[in-house]
């Protein structure tokens, strides 16, 4: 899911590339680029912050799950389950910021495709029907965004039930890992979809924006 999910975004890329063509020189072009580059520096700020802030929630938590497996009377048990809780956390900020990733290069991307609406380029053969798909990705995009956040926050810690279901505890939490990150996951490929649909409808490819982002 993951390959698919990169490959996905870079066929994205490589399509826009053909509607967006050569960064303008002039002026106009240059001031709106760096208003791109704050619009992205913005979002990567919040979810660095609330990643930061996850950080030590996850240090406090996690020093009270060490205490508790001190307590084991099989070491190397405590040991695993450590690992494995520390794993789950990680796993949980390094992919919400990699979604975050993509999602500020789509919000880009339908920045530059909306510029090019809005000057009026020839290769933009409808520009009503463009401007309806943007707002439809834009809408995208903000929820899905939201859903990073949001998932950015949860924590994945380890609730010992006792020594002997610990194995059964650490597998329901890297369950429940597995099933938030698949659900959000989602989200951002839907917001993925619609933006290329979005370029499609730009270049004439497409008759119309609907609300899944797909003709």
């Amino acid at each position: 899911m993951k390959t698919v999910f990169i490959a996905a975004v870079l066929f994205v890329s490589l399509l826009v590339t053909q509607v967006v063509l050569a960064e303008d020189s002039t002026s106009g072009g240059t001031v709106r680029k760096e208003r791109f580059s704050q619009k992205i520096e913005k979002r990567i700020d919040n979810i660095q912050t609330r990643i930061d802030a996850m950080k030590e929630k996850l240090a406090s938590r996690e020093a009270t799950l060490k205490l508790k497996l001190q307590t084991f009377k099989d070491k190397h048990k405590a040991e695993i389950a450590q690992r494995v809780n520390t794993n789950l956390n990680q796993i949980n900020l390094k992919q919400t910021k990699e979604m975050q990733n993509h999602l500020d290069k789509m919000s880009l991307l339908l920045d530059k495709l909306e510029a090019r609406v809005n000057s009026g380029s020839p290769d933009v053969k409808d520009p009503t029907a463009a401007k309806a798909a943007i707002a439809v990705s834009r809408t995208k995009i903000a929820s899905a965004s939201a859903a990073v956040l949001t998932q950015a926050g949860n924590d994945y810690t380890i609730t010992i039930t006792s020594e002997s279901k610990i194995k059964l505890d650490a597998q329901e939490q890297r369950e429940k890992l597995h099933k938030d990150l698949k659900a959000v996951r989602q989200l951002v490929i839907d917001a993925k979809q619609s933006v290329a649909n979005a370029i499609r409808v730009a270049k004439g490819l497409g008759k119309e924006a609907t609300q899944s982002g797909t003709q």
